[in-house]
């Protein structure tokens, strides 16, 4: 009982909620560096989405409990203390709602217009399998980042036989390119502003395209 007594004191105390929060700016620069050099995507999949920095919040709310508690700041009113550590604890739960039930994505809405859908910002693997003439459409959610490890093998059982998926490899930021071809068809480069910014989509010439709601019918009857 001691040794949990003694455990407690040096995990929730106030000096360790100090070197929480020192853990916790650190953390945050070194994302922005990440986000600067490697994406979005990589700030997420190695700092803001990994186990131990969901950790470190957790025990940094913890110790601000322990605190209102230790140092009995409701019975003595010591009320700014008090606001301010309830704030924190307020804006880390917080974070947790948004972390685990929260959408986050891109509503594109036109002026006079209405929208009931958006495009997440979650990425997932697309699955369309064809077995004895049956189709089987899934989807499964993943991070892959050009930073860190891009891991995923799960196995199915689709139409009593065994399916199994497996990434290789990952391609970071691919597109395509155009080159010279004398047998090539005649090819549109569409240059548009998307989430990522300057975004480029290629449309050959019978081709009926789509591109974030806006249709391109590149040489077919209306």
């Amino acid at each position: 009982m001691d040794l949990l007594k003694k455990l407690f004191d040096r995990l929730f105390s106030t000096s360790a909620a100090g070197l929480y929060m020192i853990l916790f700016a650190v953390a945050i620069g070194v994302a922005t560096f990440i986000e600067n050099d490697y994406g979005t995507s990589a700030a997420q999949k190695v700092i803001f989405t990994a186990r131990w920095f969901e950790l470190l919040l957790v025990l940094f709310c913890i110790t601000l409990v322990a605190n209102i508690v230790r140092f009995r700041m409701v019975q003595q009113k010591k009320w700014s203390l008090l606001i301010f550590h309830s704030a924190m604890i307020v804006i880390i739960l917080g974070a947790g709602v948004t972390r685990y039930f929260g959408k986050e994505g891109m509503m594109g809405i036109r002026e006079g217009s209405a929208s009931n859908s958006f495009l997440s910002r979650e990425t997932y693997l697309n699955f369309q399998v064809t077995i004895g003439g049956r189709s089987f459409t899934f989807h499964e959610p993943v991070l892959f980042a050009s930073l860190g490890k891009n891991e995923f093998e799960k196995s199915y059982l689709l139409d009593n036989q065994t399916f199994k998926a497996k990434v290789t490899r990952f391609m970071p930021n691919p597109a395509e390119v155009m080159v010279d071809d004398e047998q090539g068809l005649p090819t549109l480069k569409v240059v548009i502003a998307g989430m990522q910014g300057r975004e480029e989509f290629l449309v050959q010439q019978g081709d009926k395209s789509n591109i974030y709601g806006t249709n391109f019918n590149f040489g077919n009857p209306e």
